[in-house]
């Protein structure tokens, strides 16, 4: 009996042993989810309530008709709201991220999922002006594009291809050393996978 478990632990420790080494992504990298895998992004549209301009983004803006846009390559999608500290804390170093890859075709939206009252509206503003980030800031004050994405925890963010794609998913914030590397990279391959 003893012989029996003995051999099965070390079978399981090579076993796990071997996956960690070798992994199991059928030669994808890891990061970027692939396309047929990967899921829809719908066709939604929701008032910008700040940061208007880029990539054609006025009052509102329609997610199919932003991939459209002759000069985005993908879109970068964040959910947010005015309680969610580590969403806040996220935004200047992804603001820097949009500053170095928007001549790339890198398009943003930081979606907020605060409710539709005055009170969430003035707090948006205020932290919007003290944080003085550059990209466009939608509403989805009935979660309804919360609620499509499945999105429980935020921050919450996609990485969307011209397709429609979700080619990238990760949620919360812990640093800029932990979080941003990664979706730099996510980038540099989506990127790199178009040209």
């Amino acid at each position: 009996m003893k012989k029996g478990l003995l051999s099965f632990i070390a079978f399981s420790l090579v076993f796990c042993l071997s996956l960690s080494i070798i992994g199991c992504g059928g030669g994808e990298h890891s990061l970027i989810i692939s396309k047929d895998r990967a899921r829809d992004i719908g066709d939604w549209t929701l008032d910008v309530i700040a940061n208007s301009g880029d990539f054609g983004i006025e009052d509102e803006v329609n997610i199919q008709e932003l991939l459209a846009h002759d000069d985005v390559n993908l879109v970068f999608i964040d959910f947010w709201a005015t309680w969610c500290e580590p969403c806040k804390a996220s935004m200047p170093y992804l603001d820097q991220v949009y500053q170095d890859y928007k001549d790339q075709g890198l398009a943003m939206l930081f979606i907020s999922v605060d409710v539709n009252n005055d009170t969430f509206y003035r707090r948006m503003m205020d932290d919007l002006e003290h944080l003085n980030v550059s990209y466009p800031i939608p509403w989805d004050y009935d979660s309804e594009v919360k609620n499509y994405l499945g999105v429980g925890a935020i921050p919450a963010s996609f990485l969307v291809d011209t397709d429609g794609k979700i080619r990238y998913e990760h949620t919360g914030f812990t640093s800029e050393e932990i979080d941003i590397p990664p979706l730099r990279e996510a980038i540099d391959l989506l990127l790199e996978e178009i040209n």
